[in-house]
């Protein structure tokens, strides 16, 4: 399946912080251990030529040699003198072929920091001090230094990339929440604007007709009511954004004139796909306590998406009764039915039913999560009951007099 476009852009941001972590963190420790081993190789390899040139230099008769240095000493005639425990491949160097003052000889498999000086009398002396063993351990240095740079690269880029997941982390939020308003702007706006569309198309049939203006006068109200509908739908979305993250402030009404309203400006739109949208209004006080628009819109999302299971000459009723200390709005219909196996498959953002009726426009399967969304904020409770082919029934519960605020 292929990511999404903004998934993808997340993913290379995340990447790219990993990467610029890991490239930050190798560049400072190359620049360290390059600093490091070269201060350390450069203060010992100075060690090593003091001591080697001061030994030579001051090397006696009987050329007894400390701190490891071995002194060779060549006569005027030739003969080539060692110091004690000199070894025997030392002992056959080509004295004559060294060069005067510092330098460096190999001898067999050993590496040796060399120091030439020419006597008055024609002869030479030569001090050499082994540094192998330094050399050996200056390449595992360099070794150690490798692996713990490559280490520690691989930390860094590790941990720049959970930096980065992080970081990006309101990011992803950021784009979830603009596509989430998007889709819910977008399923919101749908229904009121093709109810308003058949309005305006049954007002134009009546002005054809050469109506009287009284009938023209109520529908140019009822115009104005889809408009003003239309105008909650929109600003309920912008504080449905902040719902989140405060409580939202509740006024008292009664669920059972919402429920009338609500119907009375669906049933064109219901009457043009040819069902009948009736209600059913308990006897009494249907107050609740919320966010009014709210509850509007969750109620037709219900009713649109009973619309859009029913076929022509079905029926879609809207129910409002008092249940002990609840207020039950409930939508049902005789359409297609559901599965009830798949009834929390169904409150999911985007899920669709299996058999919708084919009507005009493009159903986007948001209602039913939105509706959810809603009760939840009001401290109530979604049920959904129905049987394939029998039908289905949603019912919002909510609290009686008491909701959110």
């Amino acid at each position: 399946m292929t990511a999404d476009p903004e998934s993808r852009l997340l993913r290379r941001a995340t990447a790219v912080i990993a990467v610029q972590v890991a490239a930050a963190v190798a560049a400072t420790v190359v620049l360290v251990s390059v600093l490091a081993f070269s201060l350390t190789i450069r203060a010992e390899h100075r060690a090593e030529e003091h001591t080697v040139r001061a030994q030579t230099l001051a090397a006696g008769a009987d050329l007894t040699g400390t701190e490891g240095v071995v002194l060779l000493r060549r006569a005027p005639d030739g003969v080539v003198t060692a110091s004690g425990g000199t070894p025997p491949a030392v002992l056959r160097t080509d004295v004559t072929g060294l060069r005067p003052g510092r330098g460096n000889v190999t001898i067999g498999d050993r590496h040796f920091e060399v120091y030439v000086v020419d006597r008055a009398d024609g002869g030479r002396t030569v001090g050499l001090l082994d540094v192998t063993a330094r050399e050996e351990s200056g390449e595992r240095l360099i070794e150690s230094l490798l692996v713990a740079g490559l280490i520690g690269i691989v930390a860094a880029a590790s941990v720049g990339a959970v930096l980065g997941r992080r970081a990006v982390r309101p990011l992803a939020r950021a784009l979830s929440l603009q596509r989430r308003f998007v889709a819910d702007a977008s399923h919101e706006l749908r229904t009121p604007l093709a109810v308003l569309h058949t309005r305006a198309e049954l007002l134009q049939r009546r002005l054809d007709r050469d109506a009287g203006p009284e009938r023209i006068r109520a529908g140019v109200a009822e115009l104005v009511a889809d408009t003003r509908a239309l105008g909650e739908v929109v600003d309920d979305l912008l504080l449905s954004a902040e719902l989140s993250h405060r409580p939202a402030g509740g006024v008292v009404f009664d669920a059972g004139d919402l429920a009338r309203e609500l119907a009375a400006s669906v049933e064109p739109y219901a009457a043009a796909q040819h069902v009948t949208l009736r209600t059913d209004i308990g006897a009494g006080a249907m107050e609740v306590t919320g966010v009014r628009s709210s509850l509007r819109r969750a109620l037709a999302a219900l009713i649109d998406n009973a619309l859009a299971h029913v076929s022509a000459g079905g029926i879609v009723t809207v129910a409002v009764e008092r249940v002990d200390d609840r207020v039950c709005l409930a939508v049902v219909d005789d359409g297609v039915g559901l599965d009830p196996a798949r009834a929390e498959h169904l409150l999911a953002r985007f899920a669709r039913g299996e058999h919708p009726v084919d009507r005009p426009g493009r159903r986007f399967g948001l209602g039913l999560a939105l509706v959810q969304e809603v009760v939840d904020a009001h401290g109530g409770q979604l049920r959904v009951d129905g049987r394939p082919g029998h039908g289905a029934r949603f019912t919002m519960l909510l609290p009686a007099g008491a909701g959110v605020g």
